[in-house]
This record gives C-alpha cells, sequence and structure tokens, in this order.
C-alpha cells in the first residue's frame, strides 16, 4: 500500500510540476506575443487558464499527500507539546475531521461529475474544446485527498500503537 501512495505522490508531483511549467510557458508566450510582436492569441490565455485550474486540483491532492495545507500551529502545540503520542492522536483527529469535511462537500461535486458524465456538451464553450476534463479533474482531486488524508489516519495510528507499545515495554530489556 505503500508503494502505491508514493507512486501517486510522485505522479501528482510530475503533473503539477508539467501544468505550472506549460502555464508559465503559455503565459510568457502571450505576453511576448502581445506586447512584443503585437499580434495577440485569443486562445492562449484561455487555454493556459485550464492548465492552471487542472495544476491546482493535482497540488490540492500533493498537498494532501505531504501535509502541506495551510495550518496554524499554536493550537496544536499548545495541546501537545513535545508529546509525539498526543501529537499523533490530534493529527488522527485533524485527518478525521478533514476527511469528513472533503466529504460533506463532496455532494456538490457528485451532482457536477453526474451531469457532466450525462451531458459533455455542456462542457463545450466552443466546438473544438470540450472542457469536461476539468470536471473528471476535481472528482479524481477529491477521491485522491480523501485517500491521502485515510493513509495519513492509518499511518498516525500505527505510530500511536508504536509509541503506546515503547511505553509499556520501556525498561524490560534490563
Amino acid at each position: 500500500m505503500k508503494k502505491f501512495f508514493l507512486y501517486l505522490e510522485k505522479v501528482e508531483f510530475f503533473l503539477a510540476s508539467v501544468g505550472l511549467l506549460s502555464a508559465i510557458i503559455l503565459t510568457f508566450c502571450q505576453v511576448v506575443n502581445r506586447y512584443w510582436l503585437h499580434f495577440e492569441i485569443m486562445w492562449i490565455s484561455d487555454f493556459m487558464l485550464y492548465i492552471f485550474i487542472f495544476t491546482i486540483y493535482i497540488a490540492i491532492s500533493y498537498g494532501a499527500s505531504q501535509k502541506t495545507h495551510i495550518a496554524v500551529d499554536i493550537f496544536p502545540d499548545c495541546l501537545c507539546g513535545n508529546d509525539k503520542a498526543k501529537r499523533a492522536m490530534f493529527d488522527i483527529v485533524k485527518s478525521v475531521v478533514t476527511i469528513f469535511m472533503i466529504i460533506s462537500m463532496s455532494g456538490s461535486t457528485w451532482k457536477v461529475l453526474k451531469r457532466a458524465f450525462k451531458y459533455p456538451e455542456y462542457a463545450t464553450l466552443v466546438r473544438w474544446f470540450n472542457m469536461s476534463w476539468l470536471t473528471y479533474a476535481m472528482g479524481a482531486m477529491v477521491v485522491f485527498a480523501i485517500l491521502h488524508y485515510g493513509w495519513h489516519v492509518a499511518c498516525d495510528i500505527y505510530e500511536l500503537k508504536q509509541l503506546r507499545w515503547i511505553s509499556a515495554n520501556e525498561g524490560e530489556a534490563e
């Protein structure tokens, strides 16, 4: 299971990196075309925006895997101090609350996904560019974020069991 999550993290990092690099290159091309060549290509800025949205979805999922979401550390520092067991319990509660929040908001995500699967033509602003892939990316981000936080809960529970075993067997080796 650990290999799966490591592979998933690598894929997410690669896709987010490629997406960000593509958005930067397209923005640079748009600026050069507009201000230096005085020739604006209208679709570049739109395409860059869609790539950037996709990159944000992937980066959210990658951030969930790395536990790099925005957090205020004052509360856990005051509650847990340097106690590893308390910190593991706090991380479990935090991850479970995050999973609950994601699941509670996934109802509206599911409605959007169902509509995108049923009517993919509604995601087409112009005939040659279908944007339903953005909706699918949003759904994948929700699933991957839940998987990552579930994995964090499992790892924190394992760490908590290890800490309790160590504290229970402390001094027996003598």
